[in-house]
């Protein structure tokens, strides 16, 4: 860490309210994150005193659901899916976009449009070639995909929506830095003459700070 190159991690997380515990809501919130990392060639570092740089091949997939009624907390235990920096990250889509409804081509990049934005199951994906340069300079290619569900039964691995790109994290003074650029193929906007959905695939700049995707 922070950029591993071989290995795998396994985690589960669960919260409760409610029923036994007391409080005014009652739900279970369940998520969990897979990540396997395999080194794929070493590059150079043969001088004395260098580094090789190692190409790294890493999976990633994470799910959630939430079984229950969180009350006027929604915001802070349903999922919010798209973008980097703010509840599930998907890149190649803005923040909050990716709603249980489909995508939303009006999404605000600051905050959520509404309870509609909110979902109480996702699943997201993540499959990329990097090249670690050191232990604080990452460089990589990915493919995403992802999707935000109303119910945990809803959850299916052949609904989802899809980006690629390429970025780049380093570890600086100030914590995590970040900047990915992603094309989303299935984004869609409204035509304005006849206010139907249409095909709108587009790249979408990422910027990240303090955190690590």
């Amino acid at each position: 860490m922070p950029f591993p190159s071989a290995g795998s991690t396994q985690s589960l997380t669960a919260d409760f309210s409610g029923g036994l515990l007391g409080g005014g809501v009652n739900f279970q919130r369940y998520t969990g994150e897979m990540r396997a990392y395999a080194p794929l060639a070493l590059l150079g570092g043969k001088k004395p005193g260098s580094q090789p740089l190692k190409l790294v091949m890493g999976l990633t997939g994470r799910m959630g659901a939430l079984y229950g009624n969180p009350g006027g907390f929604f915001q802070f235990q349903q999922f919010a899916l798209g973008g980097v920096m703010f509840g599930q990250a998907l890149r190649g889509y803005p923040e909050f976009s990716i709603t249980p409804d489909g995508f939303d081509p009006g999404a605000d990049q600051f905050r959520a449009s509404g309870v509609n934005a909110f979902g109480n199951a996702f699943l997201t994906m993540t499959a990329e070639l990097g090249l670690r340069v050191s232990q604080s300079l990452y460089a990589s290619a990915f493919y995403d995909a992802g999707n935000n569900y109303r119910r945990p039964s809803q959850i299916n691995p052949t609904r989802l929506f899809r980006s690629a790109g390429f970025g780049v994290s380093t570890v600086t003074p100030l914590g995590p830095l970040g900047l990915d650029l992603a094309y989303g193929f299935d984004r869609v906007r409204r035509d304005p003459s006849t206010l139907r959905l249409v095909p709108d695939p587009r790249w979408q700049f990422h910027f990240r700070l303090g955190q690590l995707f």
